[in-house]
Protein backbone atom coordinates (compact mmCIF):
# COMPACT_ATOMS: atom_id res chain seq x y z
CA UNK A 1 0.00 0.00 0.00
CA UNK A 2 1.32 3.47 -0.82
CA UNK A 3 0.54 5.51 2.44
CA UNK A 4 0.79 8.95 1.15
CA UNK A 5 1.44 12.08 3.10
CA UNK A 6 1.39 15.91 1.79
CA UNK A 7 3.56 17.79 4.58
CA UNK A 8 3.44 21.88 4.75
CA UNK A 9 7.33 23.28 5.10
CA UNK A 10 7.45 26.46 6.20
CA UNK A 11 10.69 28.44 6.76
CA UNK A 12 11.00 30.82 9.68
CA UNK A 13 13.91 34.13 9.62
CA UNK A 14 14.01 36.14 12.69
CA UNK A 15 10.68 34.72 13.90
CA UNK A 16 8.53 35.72 11.13
CA UNK A 17 7.08 32.95 8.21
CA UNK A 18 9.30 33.58 5.02
CA UNK A 19 9.44 32.09 1.45
CA UNK A 20 11.95 32.59 -1.73
CA UNK A 21 13.13 30.82 -4.64
CA UNK A 22 15.98 28.48 -5.10
CA UNK A 23 17.03 29.10 -1.34
CA UNK A 24 17.14 32.75 -2.11
CA UNK A 25 15.34 36.37 -2.00
CA UNK A 26 13.32 35.17 1.18
CA UNK A 27 10.17 37.76 1.62
CA UNK A 28 7.77 38.10 4.32
CA UNK A 29 4.86 35.88 3.80
CA UNK A 30 3.03 36.51 7.40
CA UNK A 31 2.61 35.37 10.79
CA UNK A 32 3.77 31.94 11.82
CA UNK A 33 1.29 31.22 14.48
CA UNK A 34 -1.43 32.18 12.18
CA UNK A 35 -0.76 29.75 9.32
CA UNK A 36 0.71 26.45 11.80
CA UNK A 37 -3.02 27.03 13.05
CA UNK A 38 -4.59 27.16 10.09
CA UNK A 39 -2.57 23.91 8.57
CA UNK A 40 -3.87 22.30 11.65
CA UNK A 41 -7.51 23.33 11.45
CA UNK A 42 -7.25 21.52 7.83
CA UNK A 43 -5.63 18.37 9.64
CA UNK A 44 -2.19 18.87 7.60
CA UNK A 45 -0.91 15.53 7.63
CA UNK A 46 1.99 16.85 9.36
CA UNK A 47 4.37 19.93 9.32
CA UNK A 48 7.84 20.98 9.33
CA UNK A 49 8.96 24.38 10.17
CA UNK A 50 12.72 25.07 9.63
CA UNK A 51 14.67 28.10 10.88
CA UNK A 52 17.18 29.24 8.16
CA UNK A 53 18.46 32.09 10.31
CA UNK A 54 19.77 30.17 12.87
CA UNK A 55 22.71 28.82 11.22
CA UNK A 56 23.93 32.37 10.06
CA UNK A 57 23.11 33.48 14.15
CA UNK A 58 24.70 30.16 15.95
CA UNK A 59 21.65 29.23 17.21
CA UNK A 60 19.28 26.64 16.99
CA UNK A 61 15.35 26.96 17.12
CA UNK A 62 13.74 29.15 19.51
CA UNK A 63 12.02 26.80 21.76
CA UNK A 64 9.67 29.70 23.04
CA UNK A 65 8.27 29.79 19.39
CA UNK A 66 7.84 26.01 19.78
CA UNK A 67 5.94 26.02 23.01
CA UNK A 68 3.83 28.50 21.67
CA UNK A 69 3.23 26.62 18.56
CA UNK A 70 2.56 23.02 20.39
CA UNK A 71 0.01 25.12 22.34
CA UNK A 72 -1.69 25.93 18.96
CA UNK A 73 -1.60 22.54 16.60
CA UNK A 74 -2.78 19.23 16.91
CA UNK A 75 -0.97 17.44 14.27
CA UNK A 76 2.52 16.21 13.99
CA UNK A 77 5.45 18.54 14.11
CA UNK A 78 8.79 18.75 12.65
CA UNK A 79 11.62 20.92 13.33
CA UNK A 80 14.70 22.21 11.61
CA UNK A 81 17.54 24.65 12.07
CA UNK A 82 21.14 24.90 13.73
CA UNK A 83 20.66 22.00 15.31
CA UNK A 84 24.46 21.05 16.12
CA UNK A 85 24.15 18.49 19.44
CA UNK A 86 22.16 15.85 21.34
CA UNK A 87 21.40 18.73 24.03
CA UNK A 88 19.84 20.43 21.42
CA UNK A 89 17.60 17.33 20.07
CA UNK A 90 16.83 16.92 23.42
CA UNK A 91 15.56 20.34 24.42
CA UNK A 92 13.66 20.57 20.84
CA UNK A 93 11.91 16.89 21.57
CA UNK A 94 11.20 17.69 25.50
CA UNK A 95 8.70 20.25 23.73
CA UNK A 96 6.67 17.22 22.71
CA UNK A 97 7.84 17.66 18.90
CA UNK A 98 8.07 14.34 16.90
CA UNK A 99 10.71 14.93 14.42
CA UNK A 100 14.13 17.14 14.33
CA UNK A 101 15.28 18.12 10.77
CA UNK A 102 19.45 17.78 10.36
CA UNK A 103 21.09 19.06 7.49
CA UNK A 104 24.19 21.42 7.51
CA UNK A 105 25.28 19.76 10.24
CA UNK A 106 25.19 16.36 9.16
CA UNK A 107 28.39 17.45 6.69
CA UNK A 108 30.77 16.95 9.48
CA UNK A 109 28.83 15.02 12.03
CA UNK A 110 26.62 11.86 10.89
CA UNK A 111 27.56 10.46 14.65
CA UNK A 112 24.53 13.13 15.52
CA UNK A 113 21.91 10.65 13.83
CA UNK A 114 23.27 7.84 15.66
CA UNK A 115 23.61 9.58 18.97
CA UNK A 116 19.30 10.85 18.59
CA UNK A 117 18.19 7.15 17.02
CA UNK A 118 20.04 5.49 20.27
CA UNK A 119 18.16 7.67 22.64
CA UNK A 120 14.73 8.53 20.55
CA UNK A 121 14.44 6.29 17.99
CA UNK A 122 15.29 6.39 14.09
CA UNK A 123 11.50 7.72 13.37
CA UNK A 124 12.32 10.94 15.81
CA UNK A 125 14.92 12.00 12.80
CA UNK A 126 14.72 13.24 8.93
CA UNK A 127 17.95 14.33 7.29
CA UNK A 128 17.37 16.76 4.82
CA UNK A 129 19.93 16.75 1.66
CA UNK A 130 19.13 19.67 -0.59
CA UNK A 131 20.44 19.19 -4.49
CA UNK A 132 21.52 20.79 -7.40
CA UNK A 133 21.94 19.87 -11.00
CA UNK A 134 24.72 20.48 -12.58
CA UNK A 135 25.55 19.21 -16.10
CA UNK A 136 22.81 16.28 -16.02
CA UNK A 137 24.00 15.06 -12.56
CA UNK A 138 23.06 15.65 -8.64
CA UNK A 139 25.39 17.96 -6.31
CA UNK A 140 24.84 17.90 -2.81
CA UNK A 141 24.57 21.65 -1.12
CA UNK A 142 24.95 22.75 2.33
CA UNK A 143 24.73 25.51 4.75
CA UNK A 144 21.02 26.91 2.73
CA UNK A 145 22.47 25.84 -0.93
CA UNK A 146 25.30 27.92 -0.29
CA UNK A 147 28.03 25.56 -0.22
CA UNK A 148 29.21 22.54 -2.16
CA UNK A 149 29.79 19.04 -0.66
CA UNK A 150 31.95 16.32 -2.43
CA UNK A 151 30.28 13.76 -1.25
CA UNK A 152 28.08 11.56 -3.67
CA UNK A 153 25.00 12.06 -3.12
CA UNK A 154 23.96 8.19 -4.21
CA UNK A 155 26.92 6.82 -0.90
CA UNK A 156 25.59 9.70 0.99
CA UNK A 157 22.24 8.58 1.57
CA UNK A 158 23.36 5.44 2.28
CA UNK A 159 25.61 6.66 5.27
CA UNK A 160 22.44 8.45 6.77
CA UNK A 161 20.46 5.25 6.41
CA UNK A 162 23.45 3.11 8.13
CA UNK A 163 23.58 5.78 10.51
CA UNK A 164 20.24 5.25 11.36
CA UNK A 165 18.23 7.55 10.05
CA UNK A 166 14.29 7.86 10.04
CA UNK A 167 13.59 9.52 6.63
CA UNK A 168 15.33 11.79 4.37
CA UNK A 169 13.82 15.06 2.72
CA UNK A 170 15.16 15.35 -0.97
CA UNK A 171 14.76 18.97 -1.75
CA UNK A 172 15.71 20.08 -5.44
CA UNK A 173 17.16 23.66 -4.97
CA UNK A 174 16.57 24.14 -8.89
CA UNK A 175 12.94 23.97 -8.27
CA UNK A 176 12.27 25.04 -4.88
CA UNK A 177 9.67 28.00 -4.70
CA UNK A 178 9.20 27.82 -8.51
CA UNK A 179 5.72 25.98 -8.63
CA UNK A 180 7.29 24.12 -11.68
CA UNK A 181 6.94 20.55 -10.30
CA UNK A 182 8.81 18.16 -9.16
CA UNK A 183 11.71 17.23 -10.45
CA UNK A 184 10.93 13.69 -11.30
CA UNK A 185 13.93 12.70 -12.37
CA UNK A 186 15.77 13.20 -9.52
CA UNK A 187 13.13 11.02 -7.30
CA UNK A 188 13.26 8.51 -9.85
CA UNK A 189 16.95 7.97 -9.60
CA UNK A 190 17.04 7.64 -5.92
CA UNK A 191 14.06 5.62 -5.26
CA UNK A 192 15.76 2.27 -5.36
CA UNK A 193 18.92 3.44 -3.39
CA UNK A 194 17.13 3.41 0.16
CA UNK A 195 14.98 1.21 2.05
CA UNK A 196 14.17 4.85 4.01
CA UNK A 197 10.87 7.11 3.38
CA UNK A 198 11.75 9.77 0.82
CA UNK A 199 9.85 13.23 1.35
CA UNK A 200 10.25 14.65 -2.05
CA UNK A 201 10.14 18.95 -1.96
CA UNK A 202 11.02 21.13 -4.35
CA UNK A 203 8.60 22.66 -6.90
CA UNK A 204 4.80 21.73 -6.45
CA UNK A 205 2.41 24.20 -7.59
CA UNK A 206 -1.05 22.07 -6.51
CA UNK A 207 -2.38 19.15 -6.21
CA UNK A 208 -1.69 18.34 -9.82
CA UNK A 209 2.30 18.36 -8.99
CA UNK A 210 1.57 15.37 -5.69
CA UNK A 211 -0.22 13.29 -8.52
CA UNK A 212 2.56 13.86 -10.93
CA UNK A 213 5.23 12.85 -8.41
CA UNK A 214 2.71 9.87 -7.03
CA UNK A 215 1.82 8.79 -10.51
CA UNK A 216 5.35 8.76 -11.62
CA UNK A 217 7.78 7.20 -8.99
CA UNK A 218 7.38 4.95 -6.00
CA UNK A 219 7.62 8.02 -3.29
CA UNK A 220 4.34 8.40 -1.26
CA UNK A 221 5.32 11.22 1.02
CA UNK A 222 6.15 14.99 -0.97
CA UNK A 223 6.72 18.66 0.93
CA UNK A 224 5.30 22.03 -0.31
CA UNK A 225 6.02 25.79 0.76
CA UNK A 226 5.14 28.00 -2.18
CA UNK A 227 2.12 25.77 -3.12
CA UNK A 228 0.72 26.50 0.13
CA UNK A 229 1.37 30.00 1.21
CA UNK A 230 0.52 31.77 -2.27
CA UNK A 231 -2.08 31.30 -4.61
CA UNK A 232 -2.21 32.58 -8.29
CA UNK A 233 0.38 34.07 -10.56
CA UNK A 234 1.10 37.05 -8.45
CA UNK A 235 1.76 35.16 -5.24
CA UNK A 236 -0.95 36.48 -3.55
CA UNK A 237 -0.85 35.47 0.34
CA UNK A 238 -2.99 33.01 0.56
CA UNK A 239 -2.78 29.66 3.64
CA UNK A 240 -4.27 26.83 1.65
CA UNK A 241 -4.26 22.70 1.90
CA UNK A 242 -5.82 20.35 -0.54
CA UNK A 243 -9.58 19.79 0.80
CA UNK A 244 -10.79 16.71 2.30
CA UNK A 245 -12.28 15.61 -0.64
CA UNK A 246 -9.12 16.04 -2.64
CA UNK A 247 -6.97 14.06 -0.21
CA UNK A 248 -9.79 11.07 -0.07
CA UNK A 249 -9.18 10.62 -3.81
CA UNK A 250 -5.54 10.36 -3.82
CA UNK A 251 -5.67 7.99 -1.10
CA UNK A 252 -8.23 6.01 -2.46
CA UNK A 253 -5.94 6.04 -5.64
CA UNK A 254 -3.22 4.43 -4.27
CA UNK A 255 -5.04 2.02 -1.94
CA UNK A 256 -3.69 -1.70 -1.86
CA UNK A 257 -0.54 -0.40 -4.40
CA UNK A 258 2.18 -2.65 -3.22
CA UNK A 259 4.85 0.03 -3.26
CA UNK A 260 7.66 0.07 -0.21
CA UNK A 261 9.25 3.67 -0.54
CA UNK A 262 8.01 6.44 1.05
Amino acid sequence: MKLIRIIPSLLIKDSFLVKGENFENHNYVGDIYNAVKIFSEKKAHELILLDISSRKKKTTFNINIIKKIKKEIFIPLTIGGGIDNLDQVSRIIDQGVEKVCLNSNLEQNLDLINLTANKFGSQSIIASIDVKRINNDYFIFYENGKKKSDKDLKKYIANLENAGCGEIILTSIDREGTRKGFDIELYKLIQNEVHLPIIAHGGASGIGSFNELFDNTDISSASAGSAFVYFGKRKAVLINYPEKKELDLIMTKYEGKNISNG
